[in-house]
């Protein structure tokens, strides 16, 4: 449950324009062949998900940031090449294999969950990037189009995820810059 004084948070990785023209052109191809309640991604919302953590409150919320800023953080690259439905999150995906640092990340990530008593999450840790919620199909259509992206983020950012009437928002609350591997 979330209290007012609480923050509903993730981590994530943000995009490049050229990267959020491809997914917003991408979005707009899909979009013709989902249900009407489909919500489409903003482009401002456009990121790659590291991890939920879920409702932070102001006693942990310090710690938590103390913790995600020692884990290592390296630079790395990450393709992301398949559509994909997630029918029981409802959510249409551009998603790929992790690669070794993103991963290695996704389990400091869960190890510091687990230590602040947050949201774990039950499935394994699969790289996406959100492009539509609320869609109620069964099979994803088939598409003439693929979307190829390559991403090498620069920075770690620890996001919150703000309900505006039928609009979510998400800002970015702090940021790390990601290293070359020693």
């Amino acid at each position: 449950m979330q209290t007012t004084s609480s923050r509903r948070l993730f981590v994530g990785f943000s995009l490049k324009k050229s990267q959020i023209e491809q997914i917003s052109t991408l979005q707009h191809r899909v979009k013709l062949f989902l249900n009407n309640d489909a919500k489409t991604i903003n482009n401002t919302n456009l990121h790659m998900t590291l991890g939920f953590l879920g409702p932070v409150d102001p006693t942990r919320y310090a710690s938590v940031i103390d913790a995600i800023g020692l884990m290592p953080k390296s630079i790395f690259n990450q393709q992301l090449d398949t559509l994909a439905l997630w029918q029981s999150a409802q959510l249409i995906c551009l998603k790929g294999q992790a690669s070794e640092p993103l991963l290695a990340m996704a389990q400091s990530l869960t190890s510091i969950a687990k230590h602040h008593n947050l949201f774990i999450s039950q499935h394994q840790y699969t790289p996406h990037i959100s492009l539509f919620r609320h869609v109620s199909m069964t099979d994803l259509p088939i598409l003439g189009c693929m979307t190829n992206l390559q991403l090498t983020p620069t920075h770690l950012h620890l996001y919150q995820s703000i309900n505006c009437s039928e609009q979510i928002n998400y800002s970015v609350l702090k940021s790390w810059p990601l290293l070359h591997k020693k």
